[in-house]
């Protein structure tokens, strides 16, 4: 058997998989023929080539012990050839309406098992929420991504401009990032025009969700037509469907208008807020985040990406009255024009303009240094780590410090550490979640393995901060 063939082989084993009871069906169907065969045997003339097979089956063998082992033999081949021929059955059906070929039991896999996974919101936007929803959809299909659309600048902001549309941009990095489909149609949404025409730097994925929001009328329907192109395993949730303007008042008083403005201000921000100041979010967001079981806020763009979520008031509201825990994960270094010279302190501070100190009950941050080489290029670039240690902060829920960083970008989360890390603090909330994680995720018993390991290296940071 191939490599990976008897892991493949027993995940049809697995609860839930909804193909043991047809199994079983299946064989109480050959125990009905059985029987029916043995009153088909009791006639008298067919009972009598019976009883000349078994009497040449006797003599061949010679002894009565052989004959069990002979008979058990048929029966073993007997149903291996009822299970391979109904398999062979059901592939053959299927590959006429899935041509491309995959791994059936994956797909049933990660269709059943995933559904029953924790509620998990994550909130913010660009290329920080891609990272996180693109760890954690390993773990569940029950997440929702809130993501933000005061996009003005590039080929969101055009769009906005030209087509009345609300900005796509952020929505259409989340929907790729919960995407099953194959990996041509993930290419295709993630292209851009680059031809010195009309199109030139516009986005192909972009473009669709603007025009079937025109044949739609609606922003939120085309995002879930989106959604079931690119067999999305999760859902994708505007902030608002209001046209909205973002701004941010600076420390030395200045207005800035457009989250392209703000995020290159190059000033330290005082304030973030909207224009108008009061716009609806949609019911679908405040029902989400009173079912999460775990809502996690960043990473991003601290101001443009993540907390102007908050600026919509009802948003805040409802991860006010929710019960789920909440998680701020803090970016691994400074942005350039956004959060220049912006220490961990300060984003919590920022964080609590928001929240009060008592509703944010993690906070997640990288520990892990980069090698000097890249801290000297990160340098040159205007880019600052950002750690924990040696900061006081006055918050009284956890610090949980872990191994974050990404070896291939160094300013970015890896997707598979920090979901680890996000699973180690809902196992900590919730430890009944255990027995899922070891049984319902791809490579359960030995993620949750790691998953504890996670844990057991942020204690040092919990207990300092309790």
């Amino acid at each position: 058997m191939e490599p990976g063939g008897l892991r493949r082989f027993v995940r049809w084993l697995y609860p839930g998989m909804r193909v043991k009871r047809w199994l079983f069906i299946a064989v109480c169907g050959v125990l009905l023929i059985s029987l029916g065969m043995s009153l088909i045997l009791s006639v008298p003339s067919i009972r009598g080539f019976y009883t000349l097979w078994r009497r040449f089956v006797f003599a061949f063998l010679g002894h009565y012990s052989l004959a069990v082992v002979f008979g058990l033999a048929w029966i073993v081949g007997g149903a291996v050839l009822i299970v391979w021929g109904l398999q062979r059955m059901n592939r053959s059906i299927i590959s006429a309406l899935v041509p491309e070929k995959e791994d059936i039991a994956e797909a049933i896999f990660k269709s059943r098992r995933l559904t029953r996974g924790p509620h998990i919101v994550a909130i913010g936007g660009g290329h920080g929420l891609y990272t996180l929803l693109h760890g954690l959809k390993e773990y569940t299909a029950n997440l929702t991504a809130i993501v933000t659309v005061f996009d003005d600048g590039g080929s969101s902001g055009r769009l906005r401009r030209d087509m009345g549309v609300l900005p796509p941009g952020d929505i259409r990095n989340c929907l790729i990032a919960l995407a099953d489909t194959e990996p041509l149609m993930r290419d295709l949404f993630q292209y851009r025009f680059s031809e010195d025409n009309e199109l030139k730097g516009h986005n192909f994925g972009n473009l669709f969700i603007a025009a079937l929001t025109q044949v739609t009328g609606d922003f939120q329907r085309a995002i879930l037509e989106s959604s079931k192109v690119l067999a999305v395993r999760g859902r994708v949730l505007p902030t608002t469907l209001e046209n909205v303007l973002l701004k941010a008042e600076c420390a030395d008083g200045t207005i800035v208008s457009g989250e392209s403005n703000v995020g290159s201000c190059g000033k330290r921000i005082k304030r973030i807020f909207l224009d108008p100041p009061s716009v609806p979010t949609t019911p679908e967001v405040l029902r989400a985040l009173e079912d999460a079981d775990l809502i996690v806020l960043g990473p991003g763009s601290l101001y443009t990406s993540v907390l102007c979520n908050l600026a919509v008031e009802e948003v805040r509201e409802a991860i006010l009255r929710s019960r789920a825990p909440l998680v701020f994960v803090c970016n691994v270094t400074t942005q350039p024009g956004e959060t220049d010279g912006y220490t961990f302190s300060d984003h919590l501070e920022a964080v609590f303009q928001f929240l009060p100190r008592e509703r944010v009950n993690y906070v997640l941050v990288n520990g892990e240094r980069p090698q000097e080489e890249v801290l000297r290029e990160l340098k040159k670039s205007g880019i600052e780590p950002i750690f924990a240690e040696g900061e006081e902060w006055d918050f009284p829920g956890k610090i949980l410090e872990a191994p974050l960083l990404s070896p291939e970008h160094p300013t970015r989360h890896d997707p598979g550490r920090l979901a680890q890390a996000l699973v180690a603090i809902l196992l900590e909330e919730k430890p009944s979640l255990s027995l899922y994680f070891a049984l319902h995720t791809k490579n359960g018993l030995k993620n949750l393995k790691i998953v504890r390991l996670v844990s057991r290296l942020g204690k040092k940071a919990l207990a300092r901060s309790e």
